[in-house]
């Protein structure tokens, strides 16, 4: 038989690209191979769409595992919008390659950034808004597609290119008056960075009903920092320790659950880590960087149509925690970040 590709429907990274997380900024992470399983029927797919678009906004604020309980009118709150454009191309002996376009809307709300009177606390918002990193990925699934198998592993090497604005900027209300200057690094279009991105996406179907699955993704960035402004004040302590400018970071999530068929019908149930660390695998670790993670659960459901499938998943973090950055290590204060209490995964899916 023939091998034909349908949506697997697991979502991350992620995000990526995404995809970030408040001040964790965990950018667009999904890797393609981790919405399909080679199934088997008649007719090959030479082409995949898939269009996705995730959400979420962040507010609550971590020091460590602990949350600092921020009353409303202090409370720095992202609204985070990622849409995803992935193409893929079919190749022949389980091969493929995708191209993985991203588009980012994100906004955030505060006082503090503004050098606002703390008796008055005045919120003003700054946006961003346009392409982030393009990412291409090659994949090969280990065994043979021409055959049914009830397991498969799928590797995947991809380039990360720095096509997302890494130095967006919007206005800022200072004491002197009205300023334009780069956005925070959480609602920033990209790393500014070129990484490389290495993935394992594996499944085993115990019978026709049950099936488990497991994504795994690490993305190395080797440049150390981007020289974009981090928002820190330009004295002494911070210069010496390098936190003015913005870090380039690695970033990872890993993904593992289970799936129930129903007809058209798939229901999942998974957990899912993602984090940035606190020193890169290749290269320095300097400039400012919010390490930390994200443990969720994720259930989700997916839905086959005549002409495509439509998904959603909503991940809700059971665990946050940041770690301190190395400038903070150096001058001797903690690395407070934010998250949010759910995301929102939505999309469809092709073939062609």
């Amino acid at each position: 038989m023939k091998a034909k590709f349908v949506f697997f429907c697991v979502l991350n990274f992620s995000l990526h690209q995404a995809f970030s997380q408040g001040c964790i900024a965990i950018r667009n992470l999904t890797g393609f191979g981790q919405f399909m399983i080679p199934e088997y029927g008649e007719e090959p797919v030479k082409w995949m769409v898939n269009v996705n678009t995730r959400y979420f906004r962040s507010y609550e604020e971590f020091d460590g595992s602990t949350n600092l309980q921020i009353v409303p009118e202090d409370q720095k709150v992202n609204h985070v919008y990622v849409t995803d454009i992935s193409v893929t191309k079919m190749l022949d002996k389980g091969w493929s390659f995708t191209v993985d376009v991203p588009f980012t809307a994100a906004d955030r709300t505060a006082w503090q950034e503004h050098e606002n009177d703390p008796e008055n606390k005045y919120k003003r918002t700054t946006r961003s808004f346009g392409l982030s990193d393009i990412r291409v990925t090659l994949y090969k699934w280990l065994f043979d597609v021409s055959t049914f198998h009830k397991g498969n592993i799928q590797l995947g090497l991809g380039l990360k290119l720095p096509t997302g604005d890494y130095r967006f900027q919007d206005y800022f209300y200072k004491q002197s008056g009205r300023t334009i200057a780069p956005v925070n690094q959480s609602i920033q279009l990209g790393d500014g960075g070129t990484g490389i991105s290495l993935e394992l996406n594996t499944y085993y179907t115990i019978n026709k009903t049950i099936g488990i699955y497991g994504n795994f993704f690490y993305l190395f960035n080797p440049r150390d920092v981007n020289g974009t402004l981090s928002g820190f004040p330009q004295d002494a302590a911070n210069l010496a320790a390098g936190a003015t400018v913005n870090s380039v970071p690695d970033a990872y999530t890993w993904r593992a659950g289970g799936n129930l068929t129903f007809g058209k019908t798939v229901i999942w149930a998974g957990v899912r880590d993602e984090g940035l660390p606190v020193h890169d695998v290749i290269g320095s670790s300097n400039g400012n960087r919010r390490p930390g993670k994200i443990i969720s659960v994720e259930p989700g459901i997916n839905y086959k149509l005549k002409a495509c499938t439509v998904y959603g998943f909503v991940p809700f973090p059971i665990y946050r925690a940041t770690k301190q950055s190395v400038p903070d290590e150096i001058i001797g204060r903690p690395s407070p970040g934010g998250f949010a209490d759910y995301m929102i995964f939505v999309g469809v899916f092709f073939n062609l």
